[in-house]
């Protein structure tokens, strides 16, 4: 009588688990691209823009904001089944209204806003008028990244904004111009790059993960080994 037993080496099994484990699918680049937060007199028409490629839907998602203070989210404003339309080389703009953004905390601490995906990872921290360490939310432990500008009592219809050109946040640079409520900011244009504006997120793609861990088995099936 044949006995038979497949033989998979252990380095296969591990592949296997860590292509399982951590095979991402890929998303949109996603970021902040313009706030309002003070001017002068009382604070008006407060808002968050986002920009990122066109087609991402960001049911779920959300805006997280920190006091610089303490660290902790103080508002959360979850975004509703939105999705980015392409207005300008494959990117989208959408802008959400959102009173009560804080205006900076003291002693060189400033606040921070957080976008938040549905699967609760932060694709963005930034803050304004310091940078800060978050201490809860989905950015705990995360070193917010500081504008480089602040409003600090500008006229009513100014944001902060980024302009010049690319296809990445890192690419612009923030001014304070006009506002240009959910679209394209004052003298910013976009690079259209497919093989650019891509990020990983944490979802699997588990038909990747399918096919790769056929591969793996095929390869082990040369290993098949006959006892008798």
């Amino acid at each position: 009588m044949n006995k038979c037993t497949l033989a998979i080496p252990v380095r296969y099994i591990l592949l296997s688990f860590i292509l399982l484990t951590s095979i991402t699918s890929q998303a949109s680049l996603i970021f902040i691209n313009e706030i309002h937060y003070d001017n002068s007199g009382a604070d008006k028409n407060e808002f968050v823009e986002i920009a990122g490629t066109a087609g991402l839907n960001l049911l779920d998602w959300s805006l997280q904001f920190y006091n610089g203070s303490s660290g902790l989210i103080y508002k959360s404003f979850t975004i509703g089944d939105v999705t980015l339309v392409d207005s300008y080389n494959g990117f989208g703009f959408v802008a959400f209204e959102v009173s009560g953004i804080q205006n900076g905390a003291a002693n060189g601490i400033g606040d921070g806003i957080a976008i938040v995906d549905n699967n609760d990872q932060v694709m963005q921290f930034l803050s304004y008028e310091g940078a800060f360490e978050a201490k809860d939310g989905a950015a705990l432990g995360i070193l917010s990244h500081n504008i480089s500008i602040s409003q600090n009592s500008t006229p009513e219809g100014k944001s902060m904004q980024l302009t010049t050109s690319g296809n990445h946040y890192d690419d612009f640079e923030w001014i304070i111009e006009d506002n240009t409520y959910g679209i394209k900011n004052i003298g910013q244009s976009f690079i259209s790059d497919a093989a650019a504006i891509s990020v990983h997120v944490s979802e699997p793609n588990l038909q990747l993960s399918f096919i790769l861990m056929t591969i793996i088995l095929l390869i082990s099936r040369k290993k098949l080994i006959t006892r008798r």
